[in-house]
């Protein structure tokens, strides 16, 4: 029987794709810019989204770097350094202005009734805390539930990070579900730790080769909605 649900941060409790995509258009509006472009980026920008928290200068030249070249895979000039410099400010500036998926947040309240609830993120400690104060996480999510890569020293998808979850909570694996949007280090590393995996696969990729299988997946919040309503009402 489950006894907690835990969640990823980014791109799962709330669309980062959204501060990113305004970010972008607030230094770069061209009008030859494709939502096939603007995905590409963004896919990038999130792979190393927890690299890029620091603004060191070496691991942001390699950032923008990454991107350039997503730029010249689409016959687009590259952006300079100070430009990206730019869209680095006005991310963290829109930041602070997410919010939970409201079909999220609608089921939060009742699943706090029947669960612990807890995230599991990797990225550093001050940005991701920032995030969760925004997103005010904590009327449903314990401070004690919530794992930091950064502070624990261990990073999704090391199975680790969630037997470090297990421990903390004094729980079994086969009683917590993970929900995460990123397949390699939720649902893989979630699945190698012994845990019920959720695949919030709300960007419609495709599912890779893999020898484990999310126990379920869902496509949009309101079908993640639903089945946390339906949690709520009957034990998985």
């Amino acid at each position: 029987m489950l006894k907690a649900i835990v969640f990823d941060l980014d791109d799962t409790l709330y669309d980062q794709q959204r501060p990113f995509q305004q970010a972008l258009f607030s230094v770069w509006n061209d009008p030859a810019v494709s939502g096939h472009v603007l995905t590409d980026l963004f896919k990038v920008f999130k792979h190393m989204n927890d690299r890029v928290a620091k603004l060191e200068t070496l691991t942001m030249n390699h950032v923008f770097s990454c991107l350039n070249d997503v730029l010249v895979k689409h016959d687009l000039p590259t952006l300079t350094n100070s430009v990206w410099l730019a869209f680095c400010d006005r991310y963290h500036a829109e930041a602070e202005k997410i919010s939970l998926f409201a079909d999220i947040q609608a089921q939060l309240p009742l699943l706090k009734d029947h669960y612990e609830l807890g995230v599991i993120t990797n990225g550093e400690s001050n940005t991701q805390t920032e995030k969760l104060s925004h997103l005010d996480i904590q009327r449903w999510v314990k401070k004690e539930n919530v794992v930091i890569s950064d502070e624990v020293g261990l990073r999704k998808p090391d199975p680790r990070i969630f037997t470090h979850f297990n421990r903390q909570m004094n729980i079994q694996p086969k009683e917590v579900v993970y929900i995460g949007d990123n397949f390699e280090k939720d649902m893989v590393g979630a699945k190698q730790a012994g845990w019920h995996a959720f695949w919030f696969n709300h960007r419609h990729l495709d599912m890779p080769q893999s020898d484990f299988i999310p126990d379920q997946t869902v496509e949009s919040p309101s079908e993640l909605a639903e089945l946390l309503q339906a949690m709520s009402v009957t034990n998985y």
